[in-house]
């Protein structure tokens, strides 16, 4: 009997000990995407403020915070993003600590507010520009996050891979849309 109850024991401890590994392991993970998405949030967030090129001669006519040269904004965004995440020329990172394979853009819109017009420049994951003005659009239309456009604002979302638990490669997409806001 005795025997049979340290059997017992052994198995139902190793079982414990493997639960207590996986759960370590899991919380292990957790915190390093946690750390990445905050990491790729700030980069995006500052790549999309550097994009804020404002016209200032609109601004001083008429006190519209626009971005009028839109080709510009958008590769001033991508320089930035690149050093900002550390890309190398393929638009991979390097140390591939955070992030694992190639960066892709998938979205960046600029989106200009004239009185309670909304003015839309949208480059695709191609780099394709598609343009729309939104009559009267003001604080009824939503960003593709679900934020109010409420002022000048840019938009912008990318997509790439996280090295996982295991070698496993986890898709990832982030996404981040910044206020140009004038302090009337």
């Amino acid at each position: 009997m005795k025997k049979s109850e340290g059997k017992v024991g052994t198995i139902v401890g190793f079982y414990m000990l493997m639960f207590f590994v996986v759960i370590l392991a899991t919380n292990m993970q957790v915190s390093q995407f946690r750390a990445t998405k905050t990491f790729v949030e700030d980069a995006l967030a500052t790549s999309n403020l550097a994009s804020a090129i404002i016209d200032i001669e609109t601004y001083g006519i008429n006190n519209y915070l626009v971005i009028a040269d839109f080709n510009k904004a958008y590769n001033t965004y991508k320089s930035a993003l690149k050093i900002n995440l550390d890309l190398d020329e393929n638009w991979e990172c390097p140390n591939k600590a955070a992030i694992s394979g190639k960066v892709e853009i998938l979205d960046y819109i600029i989106y200009n507010i004239w009185g309670n017009d909304i003015e839309e420049y949208h480059f695709d994951e191609n780099g394709v520009m598609s343009y729309s003005y939104i009559i009267g659009g003001l604080g009824s239309i939503k960003g593709p996050e679900g934020t109010v456009i409420e002022a000048t604002s840019i938009y912008s979302k990318i997509g790439f891979f996280i090295d996982g638990i295991l070698e496993i490669h986890v898709n990832a997409e982030n996404e981040k849309l910044v206020d140009i806001v004038n302090s009337k």
